[in-house]
């Protein structure tokens, strides 16, 4: 693979070994590792508004660490327990970090697109944002693809005919990401779907989100 890794932009595991991998440490903001790329944010569903403030102040103040490559996972979610108002509140408390530091955003979204796609036209925000686990329906899809937004696949791209699977065909290449979230599973397994979907060959594939990663999160 000419030593070109396999990149991960979201997971919540031990990183596998020789993966480019970002660790997701949004629900452990007091406890950050330092040997790892990670993203750090507020996810909706652990939103206390009693603690909020504290938990902000917290991004912004380890933002600018060289090991956190993103704010996140953060987002939008209808299901979510925490008031919709106060979840944009902080959202916007974090888009607004991302943009200070120029970190790109890891989003979760959940029934919430129209939420999303006009609070990133009413901030004007020019970090790049990366909705995760994408799988969603096409007319979604090409709204998020038509309002700059990058699109994350996962576990779903395993599922056939899912929405994941249809979707990924509709972006471009330079705007995808891999990730295997929660997922028990390597990483190589998601990148040989999405090589099949694409109709690309596997190190092709590699080669392209590895260029998008080192663009978008600024690794060298």
């Amino acid at each position: 693979m000419n030593n070109i890794p396999f990149t991960n932009i979201h997971t919540h595991t031990t990183a596998e070994l020789n993966i480019l991998s970002i660790k997701n440490s949004a629900k452990n903001l007091n406890s950050l590792p330092t040997s790892e790329f990670i993203s750090i944010g507020i996810h909706p569903w652990y939103i206390n508004e009693k603690s909020a403030t504290e938990e902000i102040n917290f991004i912004q103040n380890n933002a600018q660490n060289k090991n956190v490559l993103a704010i996140g996972e953060c987002g939008l979610d209808k299901f979510a327990t925490a008031e919709f108002s106060l979840q944009e509140i902080i959202f916007k408390e974090q888009l607004k970090i991302a943009d200070q530091f120029q970190k790109p955003v890891i989003i979760h979204c959940v029934k919430a697109f129209d939420s999303l796609v006009r609070i990133k036209k009413e901030m004007n925000v020019n970090v790049p944002m990366i909705v995760h686990g994408f799988n969603n329906n096409e007319q979604i899809a090409k709204e998020l693809i038509k309002n700059g937004f990058y699109l994350s696949f996962g576990k779903a791209l395993l599922q056939e005919n899912s929405n994941a699977t249809k979707a990924i065909q509709l972006a471009s290449i330079d705007s995808i990401f891999l990730e295997t979230d929660d997922a028990v599973i390597s990483i190589k397994a998601i990148f040989e779907a999405a090589s099949s979907l694409l109709k690309i060959e596997e190190r092709q594939l590699v080669q392209h989100i590895y260029s998008n990663f080192k663009r978008v999160f600024k690794h060298e």
